[in-house]
């Protein structure tokens, strides 16, 4: 059984997804397990959980997290009520002038079978100052995904 470092986070913003469709409340928790040790900055697995928050809606995400030196990738893959399978991807952009917003703030695009649908932005709530000690961790793979298996 393999180990490594996890990343636990929580990111929470908006989605704006289909024709016509107002914004609603989104967020999305993720466990990223390194697993690939020849390249960190190579894309990731994570699993987690998507949420909508305006329909009390919750369901499993799949995707990776490509760490860059210009700020983190995330793509990831979940079930909509209404749309059926849709795409999210989108990266941080730091910026010296704007650093805590940059490091936070995440511009998403919303796919659907490869054509783009909408938009998304997410951000870091809790502490930066607390990130390192609450979000990074060092489990299995087997135990980092465990709370997102489908029985």
């Amino acid at each position: 059984m393999t180990k490594s470092v996890t990343l636990n986070e929580t990111m929470s913003g908006w989605i704006q997804a289909g024709e016509g469709e107002k914004s609603e409340q989104f967020s999305f928790t993720i466990t990223v397990f390194f697993a690939n040790k020849i390249n960190p900055f190579g894309p990731q697995p994570f699993k987690g959980v998507a949420r909508l928050g305006d329909r009390d809606y919750e369901t499993l995400v799949e995707g990776e997290l490509s760490l860059k030196p210009t700020g983190p990738r995330y793509d990831l893959d979940f079930n909509h009520p209404e749309l059926g399978l849709l795409r999210i991807a989108g990266e941080k952009t730091y910026s010296i002038f704007d650093l805590v917003t940059s490091m936070t703030t995440c511009p998403l695009t919303v796919y659907q079978k490869g054509d783009a649908i909408g938009t998304a932005e997410v951000a870091y709530r809790d502490s930066l100052i607390k990130f390192p000690f609450e979000a990074v961790g060092f489990s299995s793979e087997e135990s980092a995904f465990m709370p997102y298996q489908v029985s």
